[in-house]
């Protein structure tokens, strides 16, 4: 056995163990690709050093609180960058930069105060990034109002300005979390006018108050919303593109969850994976109906029908009153 592996691997596993409150065996036996009897010996080795490790029935394994390594004053935004910046490494596209970010991380969090793992825990379920985000992408400043509300879970009062609208409207909301979709941030939010979660565009949110208010009720962390709504309104929709044609459709395609395509001499086949309401692809599709036409589901070309003999109806009434 290599024993400086082998020590390099114990180190980490004490520094995993102080950054978070508890670790299961399961995350260590995936994080260091070892066995179950590999992870009890390593863990009775840091014992035998004198490490005062705690097993936690059903949960995992924990440093007995008070044994750590002198906490560093890390504030409130310095951890809330720790975590965003977590969450884009974690999408990082070479594998080497994104292990030693990791593991350079773990380090820094084993000095984390308790309440500060805590607050980072949080946090983790209150960033959501979609699987091709580039770390290039805008992220507002308000970002750490908003994530603050998450944590100490109080109300804030945004200023909101809506599509096509001149002026802002005031929205008192609970802050759920953040994601990123389609090249721009959302807030996901409990919006206390229309009593039901809203998501809310964060490049128009023009000015955030958190306030004294506590939240009125319980949340669910963001991922539930994003895994639900993923994968109850996803269509599968397939069209073919006249091939001189296709390249008009490639700024738009990845907003509606484009996955691929089959080219041929004259055609070219698109697949969407659509995350979106079907109308707002239809209404899409419209622009390129003289040259492409929907494959399946068949019964979009009904709504896309409707639309158009309402548009030609509504022109017709024009020339009518002119």
């Amino acid at each position: 056995m290599d024993i400086t592996k082998r020590f390099d691997r114990i180190l980490q596993i004490f520094f995993l163990l102080q950054s978070k409150s508890v670790v299961s065996t399961e995350e260590l036996q995936k994080r260091f690709e070892i066995s179950l009897r590999t992870i009890y010996r390593d863990l009775k080795a840091l014992e035998i050093a004198g490490i005062p490790i705690v097993n936690e029935s059903g949960a995992g394994y924990s440093i007995m609180e008070g044994f750590r390594l002198q906490p560093s004053r890390f504030s409130q935004e310095e951890i809330l960058s720790l975590t965003v910046a977590e969450k884009v490494m974690q999408k990082h596209e070479t594998e080497f930069v994104k292990k030693h970010f990791e593991a350079a991380l773990i380090k820094i969090k084993s000095s984390f105060q308790v309440h500060q793992k805590r607050d980072f825990l949080h946090l983790e379920d209150a960033i959501h990034l979609k699987k091709n985000f580039k770390s290039i992408d805008y992220l507002p400043n308000i970002i750490d109002i908003l994530l603050n509300s998450t944590i100490k879970k109080k109300i804030t009062h945004i200023h909101y300005l809506k599509s096509g609208d001149l002026h802002e409207v005031g929205r008192s909301v609970e802050p759920i979390g953040v994601f990123y979709e389609h090249n721009l941030w959302y807030l996901l939010a409990y919006c206390h006018l229309r009593k039901d979660y809203r998501n809310f565009r964060l490049d128009r949110i023009k000015k955030v108050l958190m306030l004294q208010d506590n939240f009125t009720i319980t949340h669910p962390p963001i991922n539930e919303f994003r895994d639900k709504d993923f994968s109850e309104n996803r269509m599968q929709i397939k069209i073919r593109v006249d091939r001189k044609y296709a390249n008009y459709l490639y700024w738009d395609r990845q907003i509606f969850g484009f996955t691929g395509e089959e080219i041929s001499d004259d055609f070219v086949v698109m697949d969407f994976d659509c995350p979106l309401p079907v109308v707002s692809f239809v209404r899409w599709f419209i622009k390129f109906v003289d040259v492409a036409e929907i494959i399946e589901p068949a019964h979009l070309n009904n709504e896309l029908v409707e639309i158009m003999e309402s548009g030609l109806k509504r022109i017709k009434n024009k020339e009518t009153v002119s």
